[in-house]
């Protein structure tokens, strides 16, 4: 028989692999009176607290208190601070978007949360989840930091979420990652045309470049540049086609700091220049 001691020894080292240190869940502790000054998310994160007492400020839960043995969502992007009541200990799972492990309920479930008010919403850990979340403790401890066994754990917790929680109750925690979505959606459709390039537009909306990024794609399913580039391309052809600004307004409208600058986009995309795509569309009138 083995000694007893031996099944608390960690016998791998996977410091050197590819897959170490993914950022999917995290360990965190604090001193009380210690305060986490406002950022954005840069990914959404479910936070678990294993000990002690925080209060969270943000657009979600103002002013909000959550205790040992709950846990709180803040979506990808938001603004949020925390100042540390009680010395606290807390697991961090950070996602992209909720994973789906069953069709029928999580379409019902996004359904639900699309049209759902914003209300702050603290969730206990019932049993299960507490046992899971302190394994996670001691996996993040023990640096056992695999990223293909987080993200079996990472499974595992949205299972557990699934079974012991009720579809309303999932709709109602996650409809932030919707509101938060349809109002980014927002800015970018009201913001595309002013911005020059990726790095601008991020500063537009007051975010780093790879939290934009990583939420344009979250959002619109695509990398922010190819869309801004089509999004380009659909607009110039709108205006070449329905359209009696001259060649010249449509050049420096869409910011071409010369015609033939504009004639080399066009060909490249259209395979035309801006003038034979004006008399097609004059002869075909």
């Amino acid at each position: 028989m083995f000694s007893p001691d031996l099944r608390y020894t960690k016998f791998t080292d996977c410091s050197s692999c590819a897959e170490y240190r993914k950022q999917i869940f995290k360990y965190r502790s604090y001193p009380k009176g210690f305060i986490l000054p406002q950022e954005r998310c840069l990914q959404n994160t479910l936070y678990f607290l294993l000990k002690g007492t925080v209060q969270v400020n943000s657009d979600e839960h103002p002013d909000t208190i959550f205790c040992e043995g709950q846990f709180i969502l803040q979506p990808i992007g938001s603004r949020v601070e925390f100042k540390i009541l009680e010395t606290t200990e807390c697991i961090l799972y950070l996602f992209e978007r909720p994973i789906n492990i069953c069709n029928e309920r999580f379409s019902k479930g996004e359904s639900l949360a699309e049209h759902l008010s914003n209300v702050p919403i603290v969730m206990d850990m019932c049993p299960p989840l507490k046992y899971f979340v302190e394994g996670i403790r001691m996996y993040l401890n023990d640096d056992l930091l695999c990223s293909n066994f987080l993200q079996a754990k990472r499974t595992e917790l949205v299972y557990l979420l699934n079974c012991y929680y009720t579809l309303k109750d999932l709709a109602a925690f996650y409809a932030p990652i919707y509101r938060y979505s349809k109002s980014f959606r927002y800015f970018v459709m009201q913001n595309y045309m002013k911005a020059k390039d990726v790095e601008a537009f991020a500063q537009m909306g007051g975010y780093s470049t790879p939290t934009f990024r990583r939420l344009f794609k979250e959002t619109f399913g695509e990398p922010v540049y190819q869309w801004m580039l089509k999004k380009k391309c659909e607009d110039i052809q709108i205006d070449l086609t329905t359209t009696e600004l001259s060649i010249s307004e449509i050049c420096y409208k869409y910011g071409f700091e010369s015609l033939s600058n504009f004639s080399h986009f066009c060909r490249t995309n259209f395979g035309k220049a801006p003038r034979l795509i004006r008399a097609e569309r004059n002869e075909k009138a």
